[in-house]
């Protein structure tokens, strides 16, 4: 009985262990929201400091105004990252050093004057 409860026992600090590692440390994924009032047609996202852009995120889809785009990362680590989009007439803009650590949602928004990023 005794080599039973040894074995019980070490079978629950073992998960004990094994369930103070976070399931999602470090990640980035997050759910993009179009909400520029334009349809984008190619969405590019780098890692702040990167001087090249990834490949076309989108390919051949758009991204319509008001849609929402689940993005995926993995073996990245950084928590700052910049994107730029493009419309139908290749007009281009770029948002700068937008942190996805710990944000699971990223809404890009313009108005006549400017365009900006909020986080949740």
């Amino acid at each position: 009985m005794t080599r039973c409860l040894r074995l019980v026992a070490l079978v629950l600090v073992g998960c004990a262990l094994g369930m103070t590692h976070p399931l999602h440390a470090g990640t980035q994924d997050f759910t993009l929201v179009n909400q520029t009032g334009v349809e984008i047609y190619r969405l590019f996202i780098s890692e702040t400091g990167n001087d090249n852009w990834e490949e076309d995120m989108l390919g051949e889809n758009v991204l319509p105004d008001g849609a929402r785009l689940d993005i995926s990362f993995s073996g990245h680590s950084a928590c700052l990252w910049d994107m730029m989009v493009t419309d139908e007439d290749d007009t281009s803009v770029t948002w700068q050093a937008i942190n996805l650590c710990g944000s699971s949602v990223v809404v890009l928004r313009c108005d006549d004057e400017e365009c900006w990023a909020d986080s949740e």
